[in-house]
């Protein structure tokens, strides 16, 4: 049982825990990159090169957003298991299903990317990042339960409320793209740069809550 657990345990089966984190998503950055095939063009000239560069260039706008938001979603998860001090079966499952979504977005970055006509792949591409934000949201409010006692967040109601709607900003942006999308496909597109003014909004909320705890 946790409770039973010397602490000096209980420290390195956490660490396991974000090790673990840490690798799938290096992992699932580094097959981000691999679905970019380089391309071959045998004896052609410089300008075809260009051509077919020019013609990749769906690819590296999915890598490239994908690349920041399992970012974003990295630095969330890291923020997260800096308050974690215990955890236990229920935590470990929604760390896993987490990750789950998180090494599904190379795929489907990938589906969008090769099919970016298609407004079905960009539906399912918006609902995995969606996915992503709406566990990383339950995540935060699964260790700052007070009943438990899995961090000293309970403690800090404020702060907690601040990290949960801030993990939510990405998947608001993109949540909005799919139901963008069932009237205006291409502004759908556009939706991931809500990201920055729906951050904007959440830090200007919370302003007084960091500016209390950065003090400390």
């Amino acid at each position: 049982m946790i409770g039973l657990e010397p602490v000096h345990k209980k420290e390195f089966q956490l660490e396991r825990i974000i090790l673990f984190s840490d690798a799938v998503f290096a992992i699932a950055i580094t097959l981000l990159v691999l679905e970019i095939k380089v391309p071959h063009i045998g004896d052609g000239t410089k300008n075809s090169l260009f051509n077919i560069l020019i013609g990749m260039t769906p690819k590296f706008i999915g890598f490239f957003i994908s690349f920041f938001v399992i970012g974003q979603y990295w630095i969330v998860h890291h923020k997260l298991f800096g308050f974690v001090e215990d955890y236990n079966g229920g935590l470990l499952w929604l760390n896993l299903i987490f990750l789950l979504s998180i090494v599904l977005m190379p795929f489907s970055t990938a589906l969008y990317s090769e099919n970016i006509k298609s407004n079905l792949s960009f539906v399912i591409y918006c609902s995995n990042i969606f996915t992503s934000g709406i566990i990383a949201f339950i995540l935060w409010r699964y260790i700052g339960s007070a009943k438990r006692k899995l961090s000293e967040l309970n403690q800090h109601k404020d702060l907690l409320s601040y990290f949960s709607i801030r993990s939510l900003a990405i998947a608001f942006a993109f949540g909005t793209g799919v139901l963008i999308s069932v009237f205006d496909p291409v502004i759908a597109k556009f939706s991931p740069v809500l990201i920055f003014p729906a951050l904007k909004i959440i830090n200007h909320k919370y302003k007084p809550v960091i500016e209390k705890y950065k003090r400390k």
